[in-house]
């Protein structure tokens, strides 16, 4: 994949992780918007989890303060796991925090990029883009 047409959108399953419900409802239609086949939705980290060993998904879009799980733990858990294809799933933070401390705890665990939130659909787009095409850290 060398540019954006020729992502095929609508043959990717992503998996969003978000624990206030109208955050959530607005990145899943955003991302129907964009034209991903299919757009799942978990509320927490834990639950986040389970979604993805049920069915793994292509991408995530992850808020990183949520409880009881936050997304750094589940970002954590997830570069844990023995399945090289679990480990590799490309992750985009949702944050409304920028502070340094918070930005290198997630890359220092694997985080392939972030959205300071409210996302717009042009920056979601921007940075799904980049991290389908772009090179893998894991």
């Amino acid at each position: 994949m060398t540019s954006e047409t020729e992502i095929a959108y609508e043959s990717l399953d992503a998996l969003v992780i978000e624990d206030d419900e109208f955050q959530r409802g607005l990145i899943v239609q955003a991302l129907k918007v964009i034209g991903l086949g299919g757009v799942r939705q978990a509320e927490d980290g834990q639950s986040g989890l389970k979604a993805c060993m049920a069915k793994l998904p292509d991408l995530i879009v992850c808020d990183i303060e949520m409880a009881p799980m936050d997304g750094l733990e589940f970002l954590k858990a997830l570069r844990r796991t023995r399945s090289g294809a679990v480990r590799t799933i490309p992750i985009v933070f949702l944050t409304s925090h920028n502070e340094s401390e918070t930005v290198q705890a997630a890359v220092a665990a694997g985080v392939d990029a972030f959205i300071v939130k409210p996302p717009t659909l042009k920056s979601l787009k921007t940075r799904i883009d980049a991290v389908l095409t772009g090179p893998r850290r894991y």
